[in-house]
């Protein structure tokens, strides 16, 4: 399988590292195509949309990953996205994969979410994503994240899964150690909240974890109770998508299973 790997940490940050590391042993075919710099909290922003605009791209390449091609692009993921789906950089890719972000994205977080906002740019195009994420530093286990990835992937290649847009929630523990894998709908309250402080000349973010008050049956609960999240973002996608992944539930339970 040909899959985009992005995010919106940057293209050399280690949790997208940690992602392609993980497709490419796996077997798959990896194209890497990301912003240059961090573009966290731009949602589904493209940038500029002026006619004639030039988008400065850089074709590198990174550490440990050989000669799978690397794009850094100055704007947003999503539009990095738009262009590869569009084919300008080669074939069009089957599957995008984005993350994996360090700050679990859950409930109204999604709305800024630019690591949700890359899969959501792919649906347009017609392509599944998967969105991931896991806690902040220095808690964070990228590892953990990475093997649900593989998993995942491997399910909806194998079992032939329809278009589905998932926004996947990872806890940071040992992936032996996840409760199990929970279909889930997005919470009122995210896992954070962001607090400002107005000064003199601006604003000072302060950003504050949640690890309770959850309703039950939510993104949010389930990474609180240790286990794996998905959330199928059905506004972008079929009246049915939800509906469907809960149905095959055990199919991708299995698959996180086989290690």
């Amino acid at each position: 399988m040909r899959i985009l790997v992005t995010n919106d940490d940057g293209y050399d940050a280690p949790g997208l590292n940690a992602a392609a590391s993980a497709l490419i042993e796996a077997g798959h075919e990896v194209i890497v195509a990301a912003p240059l710099t961090e573009r966290s909290g731009s949602g589904s922003s493209l940038g500029s949309i002026e006619d004639g605009a030039h988008i400065p791209v850089l074709s590198t390449s990174l550490p440990g990953l050989g000669a799978t091609p690397v794009y850094a692009f100055d704007c947003p993921p999503a539009l990095a996205v738009v262009a590869c789906c569009a084919g300008s950089y080669g074939r069009a890719p089957d599957l995008v994969v984005s993350g994996i972000n360090p700050g679990h994205n859950t409930g109204r977080s999604i709305l800024f979410s630019s690591t949700v906002g890359a899969v959501l740019a792919a649906r347009v195009a017609g392509i599944s994503g998967l969105a991931v994420s896991c806690g902040f530093p220095p808690a964070h286990r990228f590892d953990t994240a990475a093997t649900v990835i593989t998993r995942l992937v491997e399910w909806m290649t194998a079992s032939g899964a329809p278009r589905m847009s998932l926004n996947v929630n990872v806890p940071d523990v040992d992936y032996a150690d996840l409760g199990g894998i929970r279909i889930t709908g997005l919470a009122a309250r995210s896992m954070f909240s962001i607090r400002m402080s107005p000064t003199e000349s601006g604003l000072i973010l302060h950003r504050e974890e949640r690890s309770r008050g959850f309703t039950e049956g939510t993104d949010s609960a389930a990474v609180a109770a240790g286990f794996v999240s998905v959330t199928a973002l059905s506004g972008v996608g079929d009246e049915n998508e939800t509906l469907e992944l809960g149905s095959r539930h055990d199919e991708i339970l299995g698959a996180l299973e086989r290690l």
